[in-house]
């Protein structure tokens, strides 16, 4: 495949990176939302992809789980807990006590991960 040039160049090349790592995103969060389902004990009725401004996922009326792609930027254990938080979602669908006390259970050290997600989701950019 042969870059292309002038100024489309940075543009083109952006929106082939994105589109790698869309289908990346795809194929990996659906394997992980496979192996966490029963963990948490609940089923999803969808996974879908998609590109949101503050937010690294979303758990819908319906029960599908929308994801950003770009927690693909970060390390491999913030998107084990984005995953298992969307998944709890399924049990609880605010952010009470409750809820966080699931997430825990499948994920000790979440709280970790969602203070890196902190601090570091300014510098996660394609």
């Amino acid at each position: 495949m042969q870059t292309p040039e002038g100024s489309q160049q940075p543009h083109m090349i952006r929106n082939a990176l994105v589109r790698w790592y869309k289908r990346q995103a795809s194929l990996k969060i659906r394997e992980k939302v496979k192996r966490y389902a029963p963990i948490v004990g609940v089923e999803t009725t969808g996974v879908s992809i998609k590109t949101f401004k503050s937010r690294w996922g979303s758990c819908t009326a319906k029960g599908e789980l929308e994801f950003n792609w770009l927690i693909m930027l970060a390390p491999n254990r913030m998107v084990d807990y984005v995953v298992i938080h969307e998944l709890c979602h399924l049990i609880h669908h605010d952010h009470s006590p409750e809820f966080w006390r699931e997430v825990m259970r499948v994920m000790p050290d979440y709280q970790q991960c969602r203070e890196w997600l902190r601090e570091n989701s300014e510098g996660l950019v394609v």
